[in-house]
């Protein structure tokens, strides 16, 4: 370091002036000047540049200026032999393989084979029918093919009636019978698909109304709700069925256990109760039902005694179809004509 360089830097890092308070005497304080900066002599231009020294981490075999520098030639790759190649790792989650085009420029994109390969993924016959199937009857027997429709079923089944009557007493029976029921299904699809240009109904659902007929003369309105759902797309498709609904009683005809002094038939209102039902069937022709049904009793204190109803209900076991066929029409009425007669007798 030069003599002028240390003298620069002492006059730079010199100590300030005190500053005094006038209460210690003196006059004003004394404000510290920042001190002349005396000029930096340049060195003449034909003075040489002194050696600097190699900066840390510099290589040590530096080009001096204007000396050649020689070319490395590069070292050819390795050759790894199969046998000592590295593994390929393997990739982790589902490969996916972009599929090459068609080779198609112009519409459309697709040929015999793209089609096949579409009806194969999704489980279509290799040669589509180019007319759709036609409903019969105009869709008053439930068919696939139909959306909305409206249809009359009847059922013919037995009856394993609980005790009714007073169940304090011996005279409460409880009795195999009949049931003969008819309703009016309104069906509206819910559930729809579509193959092609053809459209099926998986599934309807809709409102019910009908009547229901056992023996003594017992008579039950039903008010509820049906449902059908096709596992297949063909006339015979199989099918599973379900209805429920209130039933209340209207009529019956009283016996001499259930009070009635004369055999008669008599309009009788009594308190709401339930039913449902579940099928099995082929088509909209018929199916297989089994249901039961309860009656709620009317046994408040308020209600004269003659006038007091308990519980009761039944379990039933049948066939139901559609009436346009004939089939289930003819057992519901057969059924319904039973019961009246040979059923359980006014006496």
């Amino acid at each position: 370091m030069t003599p002028m360089a240390l003298a620069l830097a002492l006059g730079l890092f010199a100590p300030p002036e005190i500053q005094r308070p006038k209460s210690l005497g003196g006059g004003s304080p004394v404000v510290a000047t920042e001190p002349a900066t005396p000029p930096v002599e340049t060195p003449p231009a034909d003075v040489p540049p002194a050696d600097v020294p190699p900066a840390d981490g510099a290589p040590a075999d530096a080009v001096a200026p204007g000396e050649a520098v020689e070319q490395a030639t590069p070292e050819p790759p390795a050759v790894t032999s199969p046998e000592t190649a590295p593994d390929k790792p393997t990739p982790a989650g589902e490969m996916v393989r972009v599929a090459e085009g068609n080779r198609q420029t112009r519409p459309p994109y697709y040929d015999e084979a793209d089609l096949a390969s579409v009806r194969t993924r999704h489980g279509l016959p290799a040669e589509m029918a180019t007319d759709t199937r036609k409903a019969r009857w105009r869709c008053l027997i439930a068919d696939p093919t139909c959306g909305f429709n409206v249809e009359v079923n009847a059922l013919a089944s037995v009856a394993g009636r609980f005790k009714q009557g007073d169940v304090r007493q011996q005279k409460a029976k409880r009795w195999t019978s009949g049931r003969a029921q008819y309703d009016v299904w309104v069906n509206f699809p819910v559930l729809v698909e579509s193959v092609g240009r053809a459209r099926f109904t998986r599934m309807t659902l809709g409102p019910k109304v009908g009547a229901i007929f056992s023996d003594t003369g017992d008579t039950w309105g039903n008010l509820g709700v049906a449902g059908r759902y096709w596992l297949g797309r063909g006339r015979w498709a199989p099918t599973i069925e379900f209805s429920s609904g209130l039933a209340f009683k209207i009529a019956r005809r009283p016996t001499s256990d259930l009070g009635g002094a004369k055999p008669h038939y008599d309009v009788y209102r009594g308190p709401v109760g339930v039913t449902a039902d579940i099928g099995f069937g082929l088509g909209g022709f018929g199916a297989l039902v089994f249901g039961a049904q309860y009656d709620s009793p009317l046994a408040r204190e308020d209600v004269p005694e003659r006038f007091r109803t308990s519980a009761a209900g039944m379990v039933f076991f049948g066939f139901r179809g559609n009436i346009l066929w004939g089939g289930p029409a003819a057992a519901a009425a057969l059924t319904h004509g039973v019961t009246q007669k040979y059923g359980r007798e006014a006496r």
